[in-house]
């Protein structure tokens, strides 16, 4: 299993997400929360904190667990994902994406909805 640490940042209504890269291994193209793959016997805390850093240049606080989300991958030889999405705080930092996304922008539920984005972004939606 594949463990993803994901962070929802927001902004009143709004939330950051970023734009995978065409070259993106999975779903390129696609909106996304900041955050990725955890590292080997990484603390999934850090590993929120440490993935956000490098997406963004933001340094964040996990508050809680929101949702958890598990999906079997087919191009990814059938390996179950399993998305950890925290409630987060940003503590500082000046918004800078990384190579792996071409954009980001702060967005409403309904104006996500409207674009391409990973599955587990939609079960998190629904629960809005």
């Amino acid at each position: 299993m594949k463990l993803i640490q994901k962070a929802v940042l927001k902004n009143g209504d709004k939330y950051l997400i970023l734009l995978r890269s065409p070259k993106a291994p999975y779903f390129p193209l696609h909106w996304d929360l900041p955050g990725g793959t955890l590292e080997k016997n990484e603390d999934p805390l850090f590993g929120i904190i440490r993935e956000v850093k490098e997406e963004t240049a933001l340094d964040i606080k996990p508050i809680e667990v929101v949702g958890v989300y598990e999906f079997d991958l087919k191009n990814a030889g059938t390996i179950t994902h399993r998305f950890t999405l925290y409630s987060t705080e940003t503590l500082s930092g000046e918004l800078k994406i990384s190579s792996e996304h071409i954009d980001q922008r702060w967005a409403t539920k309904e104006e996500i909805l409207q674009l391409p984005r990973e599955p587990y972004f939609d079960l998190f939606l629904k629960k809005l």
